[in-house]
């Protein structure tokens, strides 16, 4: 599947014939002939062979497509179209500077995470503007199970405009900005755009960046976990791990509370994915090395 980025000089009538090559993807479930529409396949070719060819031809056409618009001759080519980087840049508001916050984090119930906030320091270090709580025009960042997605929002408007349009134009502008700040930050990967949104997935650090002590607490047949984070007071960063059953076939599950007793989450993947949870919730980096403390002496 092709992640390529279209560049930001073509004209609109380009840009959107590069996307539609970009977006042309095989389906194993669908198979056919490169473009498509042809169910005649070659069944000595395997799935991925032909995804793979379906991707380097889509390529020669999006490569086929910038060289059209850049030449100057197309008559495809939107009439006027002369410098419209100049022009676009305009709807974007220009460069605000880089959140620092990152690295001087302190923790907090419902904290943003910490590849949203990693994300967030990407963009802005690129010079694109990030939403902040009074909303407006800006990229919004939220998580999406171990990724992150970014979206284009201009005055809290996130309906993608009709094709065509110069509001639809400056949409691509702005997510194709998104995409390409990601590509190059070492911190990324798997950076993926469709005409929505932009994902990707935070690189993981070789070695644990938070710490937590889970320790034994209550009676033995409460199972409870209290969860400790090093270099954090447990009164206020810390939490409580409850092993708790539901339904008339009942199935284990912990039950998440913070350190006011506020419920976090509920998880049955076991108390590790329970303490990651909590960590989540105080916006704690990862990845997180647990250590059981057993119980109390």
């Amino acid at each position: 599947m092709l992640n390529t980025p279209i560049p930001r000089d073509l004209c609109p009538v380009h840009r959107e014939i590069a996307r539609s090559w970009r977006d042309n993807h095989y389906s194993p479930w669908n198979p056919s002939e490169w473009p498509g529409g042809s169910h005649i396949m070659d069944s000595r070719t395997s799935h991925a062979e032909r995804a793979a060819g379906w991707d380097r031809k889509n390529l020669e056409q999006i490569e086929l497509t910038i060289s059209c618009c850049r030449s100057g001759r197309s008559p495809q080519c939107t009439p006027g179209h002369h410098s419209p980087v100049e022009a676009k840049e305009q709807d974007v508001p220009e460069a605000v500077v880089p959140d620092t916050r990152q690295d001087t984090f302190v923790p907090a119930p419902g904290a943003a995470r910490w590849d949203v906030r990693l994300a967030r320091t990407v963009l802005t270090g690129h010079g694109l503007p990030v939403l902040g709580d009074a909303g407006g025009t800006g990229y919004g960042v939220e998580p999406d199970g171990q990724r992150v997605l970014v979206v284009w929002s201009r005055r809290g408007g996130l309906s993608l405009p009709r094709a065509g349009t110069a509001a639809r134009s400056r949409w691509d502008d702005a997510l194709d900005r998104a995409e390409a700040a990601l590509h190059s930050a070492e911190s990324f990967t798997g950076v993926q755009r469709t005409r929505q949104r932009v994902s990707a997935e935070a690189v993981l650090p070789r070695t644990a960046q938070t710490t937590a002590r889970m320790r034994r607490v209550g009676a033995l047949d409460a199972f409870r976990r209290a969860v400790h984070f090093d270099g954090h007071p447990a009164r206020t960063v810390g939490g409580m791990l409850t092993l708790a059953t539901s339904g008339p076939s009942p199935e284990s599950f912990w039950i998440v509370t913070d350190a006011d007793g506020t419920e976090v989450a509920r998880t049955r993947g076991g108390y590790r994915s329970g303490t990651e949870l909590l960590a989540h919730h105080y916006g704690l980096p990862m990845p997180l090395d647990l250590i059981d403390e057993g119980r109390a002496r």
